[in-house]
């Protein structure tokens, strides 16, 4: 129990539990990571949650997921849960929910697109850093998704403490979770992985499946118009390279 959850329920196990990958919370059956993840919040750690996946495979069903649990059915977290505002590709409205939102589950899809690696020093990869640094005093709950771990900043890659990933084939929507710890002097090395079993994941409401295909769709289209523009930068750079080369 912390100042900030006072009521955090308790997270119990069976060997029966424990033998399907699960724990009892509130006398209902969850995914033993769902219960790592209440567990860190009992005790004012923050969680950081990083899901990594093919496309297709549910990654951002399972964050979905997670907000509707966390909200509306443990009651743990502030308010219902609101795909339309909690989860975000925008790095603007990631930085402003997390500085004026308490107690909330904040929601990052593609974060390799959104804080990609090869962007360490740009303004957005910045303020991201921060808010994972300062976010832990206001109790929110950090969750990314992504394709590969190595192409997203490095502040994600070495401050997350759940991980998920994927199993088996894309309509399994299965992800092996570890609760990973690390040495007080070692962000990258000597870290301790603590595997918390599989969540099979099913699918979140309507509204939420909706705004992850609003997200999907214009994650798309921004991608596709990004590569439309290089194509034509390459061709300009051919263009005058070969000016130079005739004059």
């Amino acid at each position: 129990m912390t100042d900030n959850f006072p009521d955090t329920p308790e997270v119990k196990t069976t060997p029966k539990s424990l033998d399907k990958d699960k724990c009892i919370i509130d006398g209902e059956e969850y995914p033993l990571v769902i219960g790592q993840i209440v567990k860190l919040i009992s005790r004012g750690d923050q969680p950081r949650i990083a899901v990594l996946a093919d496309p297709g495979h549910g990654k951002t069903f399972l964050l979905g997921r997670l907000g509707e649990i966390l909200h509306d059915e443990l009651d743990i977290m502030q308010g219902e849960f609101k795909p339309g505002e909690q989860m975000t590709q925008d790095p603007e409205t990631w930085v402003n929910n997390c500085r004026t939102h308490a107690q909330r589950v904040e929601i990052v899809p593609d974060a390799d697109s959104v804080f990609p690696s090869d962007e360490y020093y740009t303004p957005k990869n910045k303020a991201n850093r921060k808010v994972i640094y300062l976010t832990r005093l206001t109790g929110n709950v950090l969750a990314y998704d992504a394709h590969e771990l190595a192409k997203t900043d490095k502040a994600i890659r070495t401050n997350h403490n759940i991980r998920l990933v994927s199993e088996g084939p894309a309509d399994n929507y299965t992800f092996k979770a570890e609760y990973i710890q690390r040495e007080n002097d070692s962000l990258q090395e000597n870290i301790i992985k603590k595997s918390k079993g599989l969540w099979k994941v099913d699918k979140p409401s309507p509204e939420t499946v909706a705004r992850i295909e609003e997200l999907d769709t214009s994650e798309k289209a921004r991608e596709l118009e990004e590569a439309e523009e290089k194509i034509r930068e390459e061709k300009m750079d051919e263009i005058e390279q070969l000016a130079n080369n005739l004059g």
